[in-house]
């Protein structure tokens, strides 16, 4: 079977992206086939995750093994596309930016019978998304109290308040520290 997919993104209006690849490829393939032709480093954390239609996340695929519970997570490397796909509309986010929590927006549009050489953008159109945010951290900005909205930092700091007025007096192995 052929699988045919439609990324979107919520950055780059114009852009459009339509891959065809087969059933039995995994999603690792599906991930190396998007880093290739959207020239981004293959070396950076990705995700997909399956959502249901209103893109709510279901079920992840990293793309090394994070240990995580099977019922929600898989590796990439280890599940093929028809596993978790086989019928049209179904939509998944790939998430390329974990950081930035960036992502698109990709849907199963069709399934054909037979099978193909190797994988193939059918269609690409616009400018796709830089696989960094502009707006991303940089651990070279200088982090100051004034960044933060002052009643924000000011719950952010209250957060003892909240605990018990016999906390100080518990010993809970801390003192083996000091």
């Amino acid at each position: 079977m052929i699988y045919f997919f439609r990324a979107i993104s919520n950055e780059s209006d114009d852009f459009l992206f339509d891959i065809a690849i087969n059933s039995d490829a995994k999603f690792v393939d599906l991930h190396h086939f998007i880093q290739q032709k959207l020239n981004f480093d293959p070396a950076q954390m990705t995700s997909f995750f399956l959502t249901d239609e209103d893109w709510q996340k279901e079920k992840e695929i990293t793309l090394i093994d994070m240990m995580m519970d099977y019922d929600n997570a898989a590796v990439m490397d280890k599940v093929l596309l028809e596993e978790l796909l086989n019928e049209p509309k179904q939509r998944l986010l790939y998430a390329f930016d974990l950081f930035a929590e960036r992502v698109l927006f990709m849907e199963l549009t069709d399934i054909t019978e037979g099978s193909i050489k190797e994988s193939t953008s059918v269609r690409i159109e616009g400018t796709p998304p830089p696989q960094f945010s502009e707006e991303g951290f940089s651990f070279d900005q200088e982090l100051t109290a004034d960044a933060y909205d002052e009643d924000e930092l000011d719950d952010f700091l209250s957060f003892g308040d909240d605990l018990p007025e016999d906390y100080a007096d518990e010993d809970d192995g801390m003192n083996d520290f000091y």
